[in-house]
């Protein structure tokens, strides 16, 4: 397993959002090593519960800040939070019919990982960006 590691190059400026990311790495890590250890379906799907949990919280937060400051590309950012929130929800109920099989281990592992980075260096950043132009502090 490749972890996904937290580097200055996925920081997007907002305190509170680049925590949130850390803890999201953590969460999603976690998650990865449960399936690869095949620790049991009811751990994996716990820890993939928790990731989901997790991505509703860390979403919403920024969903508000983007509603508060009037972000204008809200509903493309929030369509692709949309997007994941779906593939996370059909990933945790095939892992609940098929058990931990190695496509979806390697789903979980490849794109949820590569979606994230590719999440933040892309979209996230230009957010990050709006509110720094903006001159906007969110208190972390």
């Amino acid at each position: 397993m490749t972890k996904l590691a937290w580097t200055d190059a996925l920081s997007v400026g907002i305190d509170l959002v680049d925590q949130q990311h850390q803890r999201w790495i953590g969460h999603f890590n976690s998650a990865v090593e449960a399936i690869e250890a095949s620790l049991g379906k009811d751990h994996i799907i716990r820890n993939l519960s928790f990731l989901v949990d997790y991505t509703a919280t860390h979403f919403s937060s920024e969903e508000q800040h983007m509603a508060a400051n009037a972000y204008p590309a809200m509903a493309e950012h929030k369509s692709k939070h949309d997007d994941l929130r779906q593939t996370l929800a059909d990933l945790v109920r095939d892992f609940e019919e098929e058990g931990a099989t190695q496509p979806l281990a390697d789903a979980v592992e490849t794109f949820l990982g590569n979606w994230l980075i590719q999440h933040i260096q892309r979209v996230d950043m230009a957010f990050g960006a709006f509110l720094r132009e903006k001159g906007v502090k969110i208190p972390s």
